[in-house]
């Protein structure tokens, strides 16, 4: 397939996809009104001089909610400074994966304008249903014009050597200093200006324009469309800038075609040249189409993905009809995707196109603006009443018409009041009141978006318990938080995921750059460019107040094991706390944590905490100190003892002798006394044994004289 027969073949599809647009398109013209106050299919009927004859009054819900939850997402997406976090694939990826996600977050997506294609996509979510983000990488050529004055022989060696430098003037002079003459008499002085041409190659992160996206109709993704792309409208001087043959762009029929020759000529009159219609032709809009065709051009049963730049060659008017079939084929080549992304808030099940809040409010915003139109009419007739007057008794009718608070003047014999009576309209607006509450409240049913979406209002929460206000914050939040991590978790993460893989392709060579206060090497083509991506959400979509009240818990836990087990614990590590620490300066709302806090160096916290075990720390010195204050007071108290003990016990051994010295001589009188007594007893008994054996010895003695006795008696015979 020739290039003619593909760019055919895909400017048909083109025109099927932009039917498809204009389908749509009444449907985003509608929403814009909405969004702008305007509700074209309520109309106004007006008198002949087109003044409204009734109030005009919108209720602009619509932009509304949008304001209410656009804040929330942004900052829970774009708040902190570690917007993405990629994710390594193999164990030696750790290092990259970290490079890779400080540079995309400190160096890409400030250069890109990141944050405001992401806004712009989010908004064209909430109100034309799908956002569209686009990475992609233009090589620009840049006039940059120098300008030297004054400047010495030596100072001007290998100015001119670059042969893509031009002299645009150049001016020589004497050379008037004495020494440089002394030196060399033929000196001379230089003032010139140069212009060079810089080719740089920008990374960017763009919104398309959800009226200039064209996708296949029926197409569930942006993957599986057979052709996907946007029609582009531009200057002829932007299109060369970004590398396209100049010959090619001064091909393309111009949007606005105006009559050259005719009429700046006319204008210009003699000052008129070539030189100024080719300048005029190069800030001509054209338009253009750059697709993403899926087509098997080699015939091996696979189709590629083509992209393709084109336009039309003469006869492409401002609606994008064409007069002819020559196509103008600015680039073409073989790419592994389409570089485009799309954001929804509410995802509809098997379409590409997600589901807006316009849809959702458009009904409410309209009848809210037909009651607020009747409610104000109502007020307006109460306190502008209709006179019916006797106009042949009123002196001065000017006075009732104008209602200058001229007295008016009737006729002798009338009353006033008779002359002139005012129409009272009954007030019925308050009936309005509710039924615009009402509304209301179907609003938030419909869409989940309530105060509490973009933060509550403290006065609501007075006099109201914790437990209900943590119910009413969460159920405010969470339709918020389910459209960041629709968005963080869809599109935006491809999205991230292709711009590191451009990061990687137009990476030429390292690149040195200021972080944290200390200039890093970068060198994107180490990296891997299949790495995964987060979108880092925190706490969801809730509000700055629920954040730091979760990250303060977190802080307090850190902190406590900390202190009670010490850096070296398995739980929480210093670059954890530093990481809590960082999180709590950018929820309070400061873009860096740097100003305020030091990210640890993990090798120097691990030789602290090896010299920390070596020594004691200074809970432990102190606690030696106690110890050696408490030792040095039980010394004392001891010595105090023991000479109070001393004391004591010489007055104890003094009472103790004393006591002894008593207990001596009443033993020495005690035996002394028992010595008498046992005398006395022993002459007791002496007495008494002598009494007895008087006694014995005298009865032995009666005994004996008694025998003695009856030996002499004389004995009887036995005749």
């Amino acid at each position: 397939m020739d290039k003619q027969k593909m760019a055919s073949h895909v400017d048909e599809l083109v025109k099927t996809c932009k039917a498809y647009l204009d389908e749509q398109s009444k449907a985003r013209q509608q929403a814009m009104d909405y969004y702008r106050g305007e509700v074209p299919d309520l109309p106004v009927e007006s008198d002949d001089k087109g003044v409204p004859l009734s109030s005009t009054a919108v209720s602009n819900d619509v932009r509304a909610i949008v304001k209410k939850i656009l804040p929330s997402i942004l900052r829970t997406i774009l708040g902190s400074d570690q917007v993405v976090e990629y994710q390594p694939q193999t164990p030696e990826d750790d290092e990259s994966a970290a490079q890779a996600s400080d540079y995309v977050n400190y160096v890409v997506i400030p250069e890109c304008d990141a944050e405001k294609a992401i806004y712009d996509a989010i908004h064209d979510a909430l109100l034309l249903k799908t956002g569209i983000l686009k990475w992609t990488a233009y090589k620009r050529s840049k006039a940059v014009v120098q300008e030297y004055s004054d400047q010495g022989d030596d100072e001007i060696i290998g100015l001119f050597d670059d042969p893509k430098i031009e002299v645009l003037e150049y001016e020589e002079s004497e050379e008037t200093n004495p020494d440089v003459l002394a030196l060399d008499p033929n000196a001379r002085r230089h003032s010139f200006k140069l212009k060079r041409i810089e080719e740089t190659t920008d990374i960017r992160l763009e919104g398309v324009p959800r009226g200039s996206f064209l996708i296949t109709p029926g197409a569930e993704s942006i993957e599986d469309a057979e052709v996907v792309g946007e029609e582009i409208v531009t200057s002829r001087s932007d299109l060369v800038s970004m590398g396209y043959a100049r010959k090619l762009v001064w091909m393309l029929a111009a949007v606005d075609s105006r009559d050259i020759d005719d009429d700046d000529q006319a204008r210009m009159g003699e000052d008129w040249t070539s030189d100024e219609a080719e300048s005029q032709r190069a800030l001509e809009d054209v338009r253009v189409y750059e697709v993403y065709a899926k087509i098997d051009s080699d015939d091996d049963g696979i189709a590629e993905v083509h992209r393709i730049v084109y336009g039309h060659e003469g006869g492409d008017d401002q609606d994008g009809g064409e007069n002819t079939t020559k196509h103008v084929i600015l680039g073409h080549e073989i790419v592994t995707e389409a570089p485009y992304a799309s954001i929804v808030v509410e995802r509809d099940p098997y379409q590409f196109e997600g589901h807006s809040v316009f849809e959702d409010i458009k009904p409410i915003q309209r009848v809210k603006t037909a009651l607020l139109r009747e409610t104000l009419d109502n007020l307006y007739r109460q306190n502008s009443p209709v006179a019916a007057v006797q106009w042949d008794n009123v002196i001065n009718p000017d006075s009732i018409m104008a209602r200058s608070g001229e007295p008016i003047a009737v006729k002798a014999g009338h009353n006033v009041d008779d002359v002139v009576q005012w129409s009272v309209v009954p007030f019925v607006a308050d009936k309005s009141y509710a039924m615009l509450a009402y509304m209301d409240e179907q609003a938030k049913d419909r869409t989940g978006i309530t105060d509490a979406s973009g933060g509550l209002d403290p006065t609501m929460m007075q006099n109201v318990n914790n437990g209900v206000a943590a119910m009413a914050s969460e159920s405010g939040l969470v339709q918020a938080d389910a459209i960041v991590r629709s968005v963080a978790r869809g599109g935006l993460r491809k999205a991230f995921k292709g711009l590191l893989k451009l990061v990687i392709a137009h990476a030429d060579q390292p690149r040195t750059v200021r972080l944290r206060g200390q200039w890093v090497d970068y060198d994107p083509r180490a990296w891997s460019a299949d790495m995964d991506v987060i979108v880092n959400v925190g706490l969801g979509g809730g509000t700055k107040e629920r954040d730091m009240t979760m990250l303060q818990v977190v802080y307090n836990l850190q902190k406590e094991v900390l202190m009670s087990i010490g850096a070296d614990n398995p739980y929480v590590k210093p670059d954890q706390l530093y990481n809590t620490l960082s999180k709590i300066t950018e929820v309070a709302g400061f873009p860096s944590a740097d100003p305020f806090f030091t990210e640890p160096d993990m090798q120097e916290v691990q030789k602290r905490m090896d010299d920390a075990a070596k020594k004691p720390t200074p809970e432990q010195e102190k606690l030696q100190a106690q110890m050696q204050l408490e030792q040095m007071k039980m010394d004392a108290n001891r010595d105090k003892e023991m000479a109070q003990m001393q004391a004591d016990l010489t007055v104890k051994q003094a009472e103790i002798e004393a006591k002894t010295q008593e207990n001596r001589e009443k033993l020495a009188l005690q035996r002394e006394q028992d010595a008498q007594k046992e005398r006395l007893e022993l002459a007791k008994l002496d007495q008494e044994h002598d009494l007895k054996m008087a006694d014995i010895q005298a009865r032995l003695a009666i005994a004996e004289a008694q025998r003695q006795d009856r030996q002499n008696q004389p004995q009887p015979s036995n005749v």
